[in-house]
């Protein structure tokens, strides 16, 4: 699965401290791709129809993940994911599903509809990481300071035992 070039996050999800926490873990995850918060999934498909203000491709463009919320007001993340589905120039989308709980039926119905990954709410650091790790084609990630300065790492102190 490739991604898009942008490598735009699209954040679906109406709480806007539950989309500023999970701003925070992608970023604590070693994620700078640019992230966009819809608050509702009215105004993600208006975003992604590129409706104005959002018709400017170059600096609205469409993104490469799309985190979606299951419980949204007006139009639920379901009904997103069938939208979604309906329009073949999101296909490359990587799409993870949030959810406060992960019943089996909740999961098998949002895999069934396109999504790639399904989180349960709040997201663990780990679940992030191992998003990056499975799938390393939709992150632009920060780099090691050891990277960047060209000088290896020192170990952690071994500790007497």
């Amino acid at each position: 699965m490739n991604a898009p070039d942008s490598k735009l996050i699209l954040i679906v999800e109406d709480c806007d401290d539950d989309a500023k926490l999970l701003e925070i873990g992608l970023k604590a995850a070693g994620i700078c791709n640019p992230m966009r918060v819809a608050l509702s999934a009215e105004e993600a498909i208006t975003y992604l129809e590129g409706v104005p203000p959002y018709s400017n491709r170059a600096r609205y463009p469409l993104p490469a993940v799309i985190f979606v919320d299951l419980k949204l007001p007006g139009l639920n993340g379901f009904e997103f994911l069938r939208w979604i589905k309906q329009h073949p120039e999101l296909r490359k989308a990587f799409i993870v599903i949030l959810s406060a709980t992960g019943d089996l039926l909740s999961v098998q119905t949002a895999y069934a509809l396109g999504a790639n990954s399904f989180l349960i709410k709040p997201c663990r650091a780990e679940d992030l990481q191992n998003l990056v790790i499975c799938y390393p084609n939709f992150w632009m990630r920060t780099l090691p300071s050891s990277i960047l300065s060209g000088r290896p790492e020192e170990p952690p102190p071994v500790l007497p035992g």
